[in-house]
């Protein structure tokens, strides 16, 4: 069982990788060749820190939430250890929609894709402790099996949430002439389309792991 656990979270590495390309030839283009973002600068995404920073952090949210999963799929205890990182990952992507919606209505409202680290940085702060103390509180209150299916619900609604402010704000910027025009609006998608995956992770999963138990009832 923790092999499809592990096959999952390689299927949403590799889509993560997959789409980046994509996704950003769409956020930038535009009818005007001058205005588009040449392939050079796309292919330098993968040469910077902060995309692999953020990579990594999705991609740990993922295998803690498949990690107590496959626990709950072989019927053994799930333990406090193991629901830890669910709660710190878990809460740090929801404070992650909050600050990606707050950067896109801040570009919005300024006309501007600049904006103070320490005001994001303290959002950020704010919003993990906000959603950390909510989740613990759900750890203790709820059957992990229910805890998990909470969490995902809610990085589904978060995330369609974030796109329904993101994608039209983006479309705004793209139209205004302005430095960077585009960028924190872009970075809003970004977070909405990552979370949005994380929250399919553990449902692709049990469809694994139910096929599995028909397939092979005596193991």
């Amino acid at each position: 069982m923790k092999k499809w656990g592990l096959v999952v979270l390689a299927l949403y590495g590799a889509i993560i990788l997959i789409f980046t390309l994509p996704v950003c030839i769409l956020a930038f283009f535009s009818f005007d060749p001058k205005n588009n973002i040449n392939t050079k600068a796309l292919l330098e995404i993968f040469t910077n820190w902060p995309y692999w920073a953020g990579f990594a952090l999705f991609l740990a949210a993922q295998a803690a939430l498949l990690d107590v999963h496959v626990n709950i799929a072989q019927r053994r205890p799930v333990t406090k250890g193991s629901i830890i990182p669910v709660v710190l990952f878990s809460s740090l992507l929801m404070a992650l929609l909050v600050a990606g919606i707050a950067l896109a209505v801040h570009e919005t409202i300024t006309k501007s894709s600049s904006i103070k680290d320490r005001l994001i940085f303290v959002l950020l702060l704010v919003s993990w402790l906000v959603w950390g103390y909510v989740f613990h509180r759900w750890s203790l209150k709820l059957s992990p099996e229910s805890f998990l299916e909470r969490v995902r619900q809610h990085f589904f609604r978060g995330s369609i949430l974030e796109l329904l402010v993101a994608v039209p704000l983006h479309i705004v910027a793209r139209y205004r002439n302005y430095c960077c025009a585009g960028f924190n609006t872009f970075v809003g998608i970004v977070f909405g389309l990552a979370v949005m995956l994380c929250s399919f992770g553990p449902g692709v999963f049990f469809l694994f792991a139910k096929r599995w138990q028909k397939l092979h009832p005596e193991k």
